[in-house]
């Protein structure tokens, strides 16, 4: 499999009539907490969860220079939620074992894959299906 090729993902879009869904969040964060406090309490357990056969999401969201980056990556002395995530995911599985794991920004509505080395990047193609009752878009 290409490096282009290795990732492919599918967000998959409900049409709601009338009036937009409800915002559910699971919590918010002071910006005393660590990026260790959010990890044990949020993604964490959706990690755990991934090794044991569900599919997982941690998406960051927010304006320029709000930490997202930091939060994600970390730094020398402060590990993001990735290399925790990586860590743990290593300390859990016992056998062989199939992982996949996709790396990706939106930025400017562009979407780009960040496991791909960045002289080589492209931004992913969307592709969408229209369905009366939900509709698909797919990166990849």
């Amino acid at each position: 499999m290409t490096q282009e090729s290795a990732v492919k993902v599918c967000v998959r879009v409900l049409t709601v009539k009338d009036s937009p869904p409800p915002l559910f969040t699971d919590r918010v964060f002071t910006a005393q907490e660590t990026t260790n406090q959010l990890y044990q309490n949020i993604a964490k357990p959706l990690v755990v969860s991934t090794v044991e056969g569900y599919n997982g999401t941690i998406f960051a969201y927010g304006q320029t220079s709000s930490g997202k980056t930091f939060t994600m990556m970390g730094s020398n002395g402060t590990p993001g939620v990735i290399p925790l995530a990586v860590e743990d995911v290593f300390q859990t599985i016992k056998n062989e074992f199939l992982l996949r794991v996709s790396y990706m920004e939106i930025y400017n509505e562009t979407v780009s894959d960040l496991l791909v080395d960045s002289w080589k990047r492209k931004p992913l193609e969307v592709r969408e299906t229209i369905n009366v009752r939900q509709s698909s878009a797919c990166f990849g």
